[in-house]
Order: C-alpha cells, then sequence, then structure tokens
C-alpha cells in the first residue's frame, strides 16, 4: 500500500512538472508571438525607418565658396579639390571593441615610404568626438594624397564606417599677395560657434578668418544641397536612391574686388618682407581701395593644409616677432608726424588765423623758446609764409600757428576729413580709429602716469608728434582735401554676383564725412601739396612722377628715443583732377622724403602707366 502511493506521488509530480514546462514553453511562444506581432503591426512603421535609416543616407552637399576676383576680373581667390578620410558615425560598429579593432588597423596602415598614416593622439581624438557627433563626418587624415586614397579604399572592408570625401579648400593663387585683404579660411572654432552671428554654423564647418573672407563669410557660403544614397553593410555609399531628386547645392557669390592685381603687386614689390611697413592706394573719389599692404606678408594657403603642415605653418606666424598677422594697413596706429601739418594750416585757413601772406615774427632759426623749453626744428628755414612752411615741412612756422590756431579747431578740422576715434568703416574687420588729443582725453588717457594737459603740449601735436592715426586715414585725409568733395567710406567690394554672373549687388559709394572746406582754404592746401612734391627744394620731390602733377606730404615721426623716424609720405594725383590718393609708412626707415616717397612714386607711376625707363630718357 504504501508502495502504491508513492508510486502515485512520482507521476503526479512527473505530470506536473511536465505541465510546468509545457506551461513554460507555451509561454515563451506566447512571448515570441506577441513580440512578432509587435515588430509586424505595431511597431511596423518604425521599424521600417529604422531598416530604411540603416540602408539609406543623408548626404549632405557642400555649397562651393565664391570665388574672389580683382576690379578687371583676375582671379584673387579661387576653390580646389581636396580629399578627405573621415569616420562615419553611422556607420561604424556599435560595440565598443569592434571599434577599437578599427582603431587598431588604422594605426597600423602605412604609405609606400613605411610612414604611419595615422598617429594615435589625433586618431584617439576623432574616435571620442563620433561619441557626440552623430551627424557628420569626422575627419581623421586632411588633404589626403591620391596614394593615400588608394590604401584605404584597399583597407575598405576591414574599415566599416572609414569614408572617402571630396572637399573644396581655399586656394591663393599668388600667395602672399594681398594676404591682409584677402584673410584666409579655416574650422570655425568653439569660441566662435558661442557668437550670435555663427547661430547657423556647425562643427567643422570652413568659415573666414580676417579680410574679405571674414568680411564676406554670408555671401561665399552658398546654400548646401542634400542627396538620399543607399550604404550596403559596411556603411560604404553603393548608388544613389531612384526617384528620389537630389537637392542641389548653391554656390556662394562671387565677389568682384576694388583692387586692381597690377597696381597690388607693384606695391608689394617696392615694400620688402624686411621692412616693417604699409602702403594704401585709394581712390578719393568713389572710396574705392586699388591696393592695400601690410608688411611683413604671410600665405594663406598653409591655412588650407593639412593640420601637421597648418600647425608647423601657424607656429611660424604667431611667433613671429615681425607680426605678420597685422593688418598695418588698417589697424596699425601711428604719430602722423608732419603729414598732420597739413590739418594745422587747413584748420588755420579755415578759421582765419592763418593767410598766404602771414609771416611769423619769429622766423626759423633752428628752434622756438616756449618758456623755459627750447623746441627744435629739423633745419633753418628763415622767414616763411603756410605755403613754404608745407614745402619745407618747418617746425617753428607751426609750433606758433598750433598756439594761435588751438588745439579744438585744429582737431574739428581733422575729424572732417576722416581723423578721429571713430574707424572709418571699411569693410574687412581689425581696423581701428585713431586718436585726436585735447584737455579732456589727453587726462583721461594718461591718469595712471599722472601727467596733465599743458599748453606747450599743442607745439608737439600741431606737428603731428601725439595724435594717432592709420595709413588708412592718412590716405583718406590727403586724398580728400585734394578733391574737397567730402569723405568717402573707403572700401573693397565692388560689385557681387551669382555663379551665373548675375548681378546681385552694387557697391554705392557713401560719403561718411563732411570733408569740405572754404574754396581759398582749398586752393592754398593744393599749392602747398604742389610745392612739397615739384618745387627743388621740396623735401617730397622724390615722389615726382613725369608728365603727372603730383602733390604730396611728408613726415618722420619720432616714436623711440634714439632710433630712427617711421617714414612718411601721402600723395595724390594728378592735382588737376585727383584720382588716386597713396599713403606710406615704413617703421624705423628715417625721413619720409627720402624712404616713403620713392615707394609711393613706383605705386603712381604704375597707375598711370608709365614704364621706369621713360623717367631716364
Amino acid at each position: 500500500m504504501l508502495n502504491d502511493n508513492q508510486d502515485n506521488e512520482a507521476v503526479q509530480s512527473r505530470n506536473w512538472h511536465i505541465v510546468v514546462f509545457l506551461a513554460g514553453v507555451g509561454l515563451l511562444f506566447l512571448v515570441l508571438i506577441i513580440r512578432l506581432y509587435s515588430l509586424q503591426f505595431t511597431h511596423y512603421e518604425e521599424n521600417l525607418q529604422r531598416s530604411e535609416n540603416n540602408r539609406l543616407r543623408k548626404v549632405v552637399l557642400t555649397a562651393e565658396r565664391g570665388y574672389i576676383y580683382d576690379r578687371n576680373g583676375n582671379v584673387l581667390v579661387r576653390n580646389r579639390p581636396s580629399y578627405q578620410i573621415a569616420l562615419q558615425a553611422m556607420s561604424l560598429p556599435k560595440k565598443k571593441e569592434d571599434r577599437k579593432v578599427i582603431f587598431n588597423r588604422l594605426l597600423q596602415i602605412k604609405d609606400k615610404d613605411g610612414e604611419l598614416l595615422f598617429d594615435s593622439l589625433s586618431l584617439d581624438t576623432a574616435f571620442q568626438r563620433i561619441n557626440w557627433i552623430k551627424t557628420r563626418p569626422i575627419r581623421i587624415l586632411e588633404d589626403a594624397t591620391a596614394e593615400q586614397v588608394a590604401i584605404i579604399e584597399e583597407h575598405s572592408s576591414e574599415l566599416p564606417g572609414v569614408i572617402t570625401q571630396i572637399e573644396s579648400r581655399r586656394e591663393y593663387p599668388y600667395g602672399t599677395l594681398a594676404s591682409h585683404v584677402l584673410g584666409y579660411t579655416s574650422e570655425i572654432s568653439e569660441e566662435q560657434l558661442k557668437q550670435p552671428e555663427y547661430e547657423n554654423y556647425s562643427l567643422g564647418d570652413r568659415i573666414g578668418q580676417k579680410g574679405l573672407e571674414q568680411g564676406y563669410d554670408q555671401e561665399f557660403r552658398g546654400k548646401n544641397g542634400l542627396k538620399l544614397v543607399e550604404v550596403n553593410a559596411a556603411g560604404r555609399e553603393v548608388g544613389q536612391v531612384r526617384g528620389v531628386e537630389t537637392q542641389a547645392p548653391i554656390t556662394g557669390l562671387q565677389l568682384i574686388s576694388t583692387i586692381d592685381l597690377r597696381l597690388q603687386k607693384v606695391a608689394e614689390e617696392a615694400i620688402p618682407d624686411s621692412v616693417k611697413g604699409a602702403l594704401v592706394a585709394i581712390d578719393p573719389r568713389n572710396g574705392e581701395i586699388l591696393a592695400m599692404v601690410s608688411s611683413p606678408r604671410l600665405d594663406p594657403n598653409i591655412f588650407s593644409l593639412k593640420k601637421r603642415d597648418r600647425n608647423k605653418g601657424w607656429a611660424q606666424v604667431a611667433l613671429d616677432s615681425m607680426r605678420p598677422l597685422t593688418n598695418r594697413a588698417i589697424s596699425g596706429t601711428y604719430t602722423p608726424a608732419s603729414v598732420f601739418k597739413l590739418v594745422t594750416a587747413g584748420a588755420g585757413l579755415e578759421y582765419g588765423v592763418l593767410s598766404e601772406s602771414k609771416y611769423y615774427p619769429k622766423s626759423c632759426t633752428g628752434g622756438y623758446q616756449y618758456g623755459a623749453r627750447y623746441q627744435k626744428c629739423w633745419g633753418v628755414h628763415g622767414n616763411l609764409n603756410v605755403v613754404h612752411a608745407l614745402r619745407l615741412s618747418c617746425d617753428v612756422f607751426f609750433y606758433q600757428a598750433g598756439l594761435d590756431i588751438d588745439m579744438a579747431r585744429i582737431n574739428e578740422f581733422g575729424r572732417r576729413f576722416g581723423l578721429g576715434e571713430k574707424p572709418l568703416g571699411v569693410d574687412i574687420p581689425g581696423e581701428k580709429g585713431g586718436w585726436l588729443p585735447d584737455s579732456t582725453s589727453f587726462n583721461a588717457k594718461n591718469k595712471r602716469l599722472g601727467w596733465r594737459w599743458a599748453r606747450g603740449l599743442i607745439l608737439n601735436l600741431a606737428i603731428g608728434q601725439g595724435e594717432l592715426v592709420t595709413p588708412l586715414q592718412q590716405a583718406v585725409l590727403v586724398g580728400s582735401i585734394a578733391t574737397n568733395r567730402g569723405v568717402y567710406q573707403p572700401h573693397f567690394m565692388k560689385e557681387l554676383r551669382d555663379e551665373n554672373g548675375t548681378l546681385v549687388r552694387r557697391y554705392e559709394p557713401k560719403i561718411i564725412r563732411s570733408g569740405r572746406m572754404k574754396p581759398e582754404t582749398h586752393r592754398i592746401l593744393m599749392n602747398a601739396l604742389d610745392s612739397v612734391v615739384n618745387h627743388p627744394g621740396g623735401t617730397g620731390k622724390r615722389g615726382a612722377v613725369p608728365g603727372i602733377r603730383v602733390g604730396g606730404k611728408t613726415g618722420s615721426g619720432e616714436w623711440k628715443k634714439g632710433e630712427k623716424t617711421h617714414a612718411w609720405f601721402a600723395a595724390v594725383a594728378p592735382l588737376s583732377d585727383p584720382q588716386i590718393a597713396v599713403a606710406v609708412i615704413l617703421e624705423a626707415a628715417g625721413g619720409g622724403g627720402a624712404k616713403a616717397a620713392p615707394v609711393a612714386r613706383k605705386v603712381l607711376m604704375a597707375y598711370f602707366g608709365i614704364e621706369e625707363e621713360e623717367t631716364k630718357k
């Protein structure tokens, strides 16, 4: 009886286990059926979309950046094709260990010379960035050669998620020519992305830096396109999806600049790279800048090279004590020296303090006594009127004139012609204003030093030793004095056109300062400008051009005791119908008439089409 009970219990236990097992199997099948139903019906659209996303990929077609031309249609900036090896987040394996395998494979790839294509540091950085940048490829090798691309393609089956792209890079066919005007492009920085003007940009975008590249970046960028492509399991493109229209990119606008390539070349050759200096040539009738040089120059092509070469070139530029990154033409501020005597003279004539027939009782014997202070002149000039004083650049005459006129009037006249604290508004970034001291601004600027305004300061200020100007301001000053029609805003953009050549926008000349004076004041200043260059005793006679009536003013700016002065020369021609104004500064070069005037002369001769041989006949 006991055995029968035990057998029954064993059977019941076995049956119970079978029931539990069958129930478990049934439950498992039920779960599978529910999951299958969910995949096939409930989440069908979602899963289909995921599948399509794995098979299809949206590819952004980057728009070509617009070209830059000179005023005669010569290409100053263009694009060149550049191969990039990159990581595509969507095509890389999801597992960390699988990505590590690809990482190690890349590190082992060598070129034909046995050199590694990738370094571990930059590659590791790229793999880190791919974790949080999913929407665009991350470059791991920039500006790759055809050989390097071929090597990557040979290993393509082993490198899922590693792709080859072609993008355009900026090319500057004339190297350093007009480099400070043109600027360069580089990848946008994280700091720039935080600025409101870059809210529509993304990390990895190449943007304009400095010069016209930055000033007209929005116009150059164009509009990106889009296409839908099919990819294989390795994430490589196998073809475009049929029936889906590609949205073609729109090329950026082409900028026709005011620069004259021929004149720019002459200006660049006239100032060697071993000299710090600047030159500006401008049309005073409309503000068009014909040439602009800042020396020493830099080659903007270095910013379009691969990272290693770019970093090397950047280090050389950034550490150069000559500061080649600085555009001295618009951001270099200097004492205007004797060029400012035009302002002092103009103010005196305009306010009736000076006249063509006025001579000061104290003639120039080499200096001027003011109280206990004896202020020297650079020569002995005798008794002079305003025209003779400008021709010989006599300090003693202007010491006395400055005290008579007073700085308020002198500064007012200077501001009419573009001098002062406000920049002129040229259409490239980095322009600085100047400084016309008066008692208030002088005391504020020198408060820490404990210096206070004194009337004796006018002696220095009347001859341009104390104010601050840029070379661009000097060119605008002499040009607008000569025209007496107003100060036109200096600019580089002449026209913007689309890729088909259709005009989009034309620059309309704009007067930004009054730039006017009485006819008698204008006549006397023009006589003085003429006398400086064309009189045998004029300080600017080395700026004379045969057959063209050039007017000008020399200057020698003191900046450091015991050092040579900065050499200034500002000129305008022809005096009967001013078409071009040129300002030249050569730092620590000596006298303006001896050093800067010959540089301006070369530019003027090129502008008027006069060959050097003609001057020797």
